[in-house]
Formats: structure tokens, C-alpha cells, sequence
């Protein structure tokens, strides 16, 4: 299992979820698509950045 997380320059995780469940994906290349439409639509601060973590 792979969720993708928010890490700030300051080391603090925060986890994608929705309606307060955390997104897990399968295998790593769905998580891969996950992050890449993330960042695409999903405006973070300049000091955090998404990646994907495995379980």
C-alpha cells in the first residue's frame, strides 16, 4: 500500500484524505498519478512538497 504526503520544510507530514479517510493506493504508479494531478491542482505553500510514502 502507497499514500501520497505533504511534507513542509519544517518536517511535518500531513496526509491526503478525503472526507477524513486517507487515500492508499494499490501499487506505486497509481500513487505516482495521484501526486502528479495533485500538484497540478492542489496549491500547496512553498515549503511543502508531496511525495509518496509505502506502508
Amino acid at each position: 500500500m502507497y499514500k501520497v504526503v505533504a511534507i513542509g520544510a519544517n518536517q511535518v507530514s500531513a496526509n491526503m484524505a478525503f472526507d477524513g479517510k486517507i487515500i492508499t493506493f494499490q501499487t506505486y504508479e497509481e500513487a505516482e498519478l495521484f501526486l502528479k494531478e495533485s500538484q497540478q491542482k492542489v496549491f500547496l505553500p512553498d515549503n511543502y512538497k508531496l511525495i509518496i510514502k509505502k506502508e
